[in-house]
Parts: structure tokens; sequence; C-alpha cells
């Protein structure tokens, strides 16, 4: 292959902006609205419209609302095509564990989708801590939720963990007196689980819980199929001119 054919190739490669070519870099988004129940949660709202628009880049999003699972305590559980939850929580029953559709207010789990009901609760005991591990058939490029009725008293620190080449863990930020806020993240290089942990302060965990989980799956990203097709027409140029 000629110098310049090569040099071609390169050339599309940066062009298109390729993930992978790229340094992984992830970016996050998040504000809270401390104490604050009901709704509106205006902090959120804007860290949520944010993080849509940085993911969307990746592909189409797809949000869990959890209004399509029957109420109760139960795990693994699928709550959209191609994603699976496993659930390590106590059972306190309706209100606080599992798929909920009771709250008792601001400093416990509660549902913040529109016109919706129902949300998911994993809090811990006086001795084991709650989470929760998203499984994605496939790997996603970003994940974004609400988080409600989180307290620093009972919960030193929130993580999420994933895997997207090498092991991260990024810390959430925790409201004071319970409320919302929202936190996601987008990253350039794709993960299949993330996992959720309340680090519980000084042997209590919180009640709480998550609702409206966006993410995407873009099985192959549309560059790379552009760029399959500009190579195959620069080799296909080279054999024309040859003949």
């Amino acid at each position: 292959m000629k110098m310049n054919t090569i040099f071609a190739i390169f050339v599309s490669l940066a062009l298109l902006g390729l993930p992978g070519l790229s340094s992984a870099g992830i970016t996050t988004f998040s504000a809270t609205d401390d104490g604050v129940y009901p709704g509106p949660w205006l902090n959120s709202a804007t860290a949520q419209a944010n993080f849509m628009a940085a993911a969307g880049g990746f592909g189409p999003l797809n949000t869990i609302t959890f209004e399509n699972l029957p109420t109760g305590f139960y795990t693994p559980f699928s709550p959209a095509p191609g994603v699976t939850v496993m659930m390590n929580a106590s059972n306190y029953g309706d209100g606080i564990s599992g798929i909920s559709d009771t709250t008792f207010g601001q400093l416990y789990g509660f549902n913040t989708t529109p016109s919706g009901s129902k949300w998911f609760g994993f809090p811990g005991s006086s001795y084991t801590s709650g989470s929760a591990t998203f499984i994605f058939a496939v790997p996603t490029y970003s994940f974004g939720m609400y988080l409600t009725g989180l307290q620093t008293f009972y919960t030193t620190s929130l993580t999420e963990s994933f895997n997207d080449g090498a092991p991260q863990t990024l810390t959430l930020p925790v409201t004071v007196n319970g409320g919302a806020e929202y936190f996601g993240f987008t990253d350039n290089a794709p993960f299949s689980t993330i996992t959720i942990t309340d680090n519980g302060n000084d042997g209590y965990y919180d009640y709480w819980g998550i609702d409206d989980v966006t993410y995407n799956a873009v099985p192959v990203p549309p560059s790379v199929w552009l760029f399959g097709s500009g190579v195959l027409g620069l080799l296909g140029w080279r054999r024309f001119r040859k003949a």
C-alpha cells in the first residue's frame, strides 16, 4: 500500500473522531435539591437536561421509570429489554425496599417520573449496605438517574463502580436533608455493568431510592461504518488505478 493511501486512511480516522482512538474521558453532571419534596426539582432537572444532551451524542437514549414492573421486593429483574438488575438490600416492604408505589416523604425514596408513581428502593440495614448492579446486554456510554431520600447522617458516600477497560469508581453527592438530586455521566469508552453502593455512616445505612434511569446502547458507532466504507473506497480506487 502506497504512503499516500495510508495517509488518507489516517486522515479519515481523524475526521471521524472514533471514540476508540481518542483518550478515554468521563464527564459528570450533578445537582441537588436538598430537602425538596415534592417537586419540582429545578436544580436536578437542569443537570438531567445537560446530561441527556451530552449522552444523546452517543446514540438513542432509553429511560427506565420502573412503572412497568409489579410492586414488590425481588431480584433479579428486567426493567427494560437487555437490562438486568441485581439487588443487594434488606426488605422493609413497600415504600422502602424494591419496586415501590408508596412514599413516606423527603427522607425516604420516592417517585420522580412525571405522572408516575413507582420507584426503586434498595436500603441497607444496620449491618449491610444497600446496593444494586445494572447489567447491560449491549454496552452503554452513559448512565444517569435521580437519587431520592439520601441523608449525610446515614450515608458517608455513595459510589458508582464500573469497568470501561480499567476499574472506575465515581463518588456521588449526598443531600443533607433528603429530597432529590440528579447524577449522570458519559464515558468515551463503553461499559456493561454498573454497581451503585451506599457506604453507610458508622454502621448505619440509609433508606433511599432511584428513579428515571437513563442510558444509551449503541451496538456499533455509526462512524465505524463510515470509516469502513471509506477504507473500502480507498482500496477500490487504488486497485482501479493499477488496472
